[in-house]
């Protein structure tokens, strides 16, 4: 494995323990099977954040958390903070977006999922 894959493996791996803390060991643990609109969801925000929309791709992905919270959009969400995990600072501020944004949105989901499981 080379440098670029272990690095966002480790990206991966940190916006993941971030997101589920205690109850997280390892991704390999996890079985997730995403429904046919969770998959499209997926594309979606993977698409915007490609095409340089990160702000729209987190509006999207907050939108549809906010109705449905479950593990799977926990997910999707780790995806796409991991996703952005390996924009450099420079590629992030070119597409309006910042790592402080980053933990900032792993906070708030990580808080409204939490808060729903109460």
């Amino acid at each position: 494995m080379g440098l670029v894959d272990r690095m966002k493996n480790e990206n991966r791996e940190l916006v993941f323990k971030e997101l589920m803390g205690k109850k997280y060991s390892d991704l390999d643990d996890f079985d997730v099977l995403y429904s046919p609109e969770e998959e499209i969801l997926l594309i979606t925000i993977k698409r915007l954040v490609l095409e340089g929309n990160i702000n729209e791709a987190e509006d999207t992905l907050f939108s549809k958390f906010e109705k449905v919270k479950s593990i799977n959009m926990m997910f999707i969400a780790g995806e796409f903070y991991s996703m952005l995990m390996n924009f450099s600072d420079e590629e992030l501020k070119e597409k309006k977006f910042s790592k402080e944004e980053i933990y900032s949105g792993i906070s708030d989901i990580k808080e409204i999922f939490e808060s729903e499981a109460k």
